[in-house]
């Protein structure tokens, strides 16, 4: 998981500025963005499917190889369409790892503490997140962007050859008995739970995308450095693991998993709202600091959901489809923002308000679905 997030977390500050320096346009930076997440969507749903019929190991091993040959690449292409094709071959090949990872998680957590367990896993993903985005923005301003995927490629090869030698242990395949088991048990809980997850999870990651296209661009619009840019990033994810690292980050155990997939979108666009407004590096600091709080709240709840909708045999499809919602949260943030950049050339700030909107309209859905769920237990 750490590799897996490092690999995403230091891509923030750094692709959309090489694909511009490539030559490419604003609507196609935003593409070449997006084609990570775009892969990676479909790439999701079939690796569901293989993790669940042939085990956790072997998909994983698989995708961290060809992710770190697909990160090496991109030190090596000379155009944006070169860069396009290498970022759709990453996004395949890092289909497999969050939700391999997740699923070993889940298949030996117990039910009563799954909140603060996904909570502790989202704080040890915050980690690459915060360290990431600066150790990036560094490396680019003194090397240039190819020590940055160097360096990534390094982590990810290392990380193949620990997990070969420590998963030696793991089941190859996912037996029978428990893949029916699986299937029971998501025809009782799938649904409802999925749905308010799932709904939740695009409206933070169209935020996300719009943050990962459009932020280090604004910043680097008005003066500041990349480094700069990469603190904002890191500023978002200190604050997301204080919340998930601390008892916050279990209260979904204690408080059902509604009340904070509410507070916390509230807070995601509150300070995509706070974003749009800025003028000064603050207010920018502040936004992403409220924008971490949203999701520390919101990532240990989701994720505690999905695997109470799934059994073992099927825990793999579903968070598959998670983070293929994830992907495509993030495909459109960063796709439309570079639209909405392009159309409101004078604006700013409308791709992060426009974000924001998008946030608040899984506020009701969300709502509904938990006082519907409340009403039936």
């Amino acid at each position: 998981m750490f590799a897996a997030f490092f690999d995403l977390f230091v891509q923030f500050p750094t692709m959309a500025p090489h694909a511009r320096n490539l030559g490419a346009s604003a609507a196609l930076v935003g593409i070449v963005v997006a084609a990570y997440s775009i892969t990676n969507l479909f790439g999701n749903l079939g690796a569901g499917f293989v993790l669940d019929r042939w085990g956790r190991r072997g998909p994983i091993v698989l995708g961290l190889a060809i992710t770190a040959l697909a990160v090496l690449s991109y030190a090596f292409v000379r155009s944006p369409e070169q860069l396009l094709i290498a970022r759709a071959i990453h996004g395949l090949g890092a289909a497999a790892l969050t939700p391999g990872a997740f699923s070993i998680i889940g298949d030996w957590v117990a039910s009563d503490q799954r909140g603060r367990a996904m909570g502790l896993a989202g704080a040890m993903i915050a980690i690459p997140a915060m360290i990431g985005p600066p150790v990036a923005g560094i490396l680019r301003d003194a090397w240039g962007a190819s020590s940055v995927f160097f360096l990534d490629a390094a982590v990810l090869s290392l990380t193949l050859v620990a997990f070969v030698a420590v998963t030696r242990q793991l089941p190859d395949k996912v037996s029978r008995r428990v893949r029916q088991r699986g299937v029971n048990v998501a025809a009782a809980r799938v649904g409802r739970l999925i749905l308010a997850a799932n709904a939740t999870l695009f409206a933070v990651t169209v935020g996300v995308g719009v943050l990962v296209a459009h932020l280090p661009l604004v910043l680097e619009g008005q003066g500041e450095s990349a480094a700069r840019s990469g603190y904002s990033f890191a500023i978002f994810a200190l604050v997301a693991i204080l919340v998930m690292a601390s008892p916050i980050g279990g209260a979904s155990d204690r408080f059902g998993r509604f009340i904070p997939l509410l507070v916390g979108l509230i807070g995601v666009a509150g300070g995509l709202a706070l974003l749009g407004v800025a003028e000064g590096y603050g207010l920018v600091a502040a936004g992403m600091a409220v924008f971490g709080l949203g999701y520390g709240l919101v990532f240990p709840a989701a994720t505690a959901l999905v695997t109470e909708a799934s059994g073992p045999g099927r825990r793999g499809m579903a968070f598959g489809i998670f983070y293929a919602v994830y992907s495509l949260g993030v495909a459109l943030g960063s796709a439309g923002s570079g639209r909405l950049a392009g159309l409101y050339a004078d604006s700013a700030g409308s791709p992060f308000l426009v974000a924001a909107a998008v946030v608040l309209t899984a506020v009701p859905v969300v709502a509904i679905i938990g006082r519907v769920r409340v009403e039936h237990s």
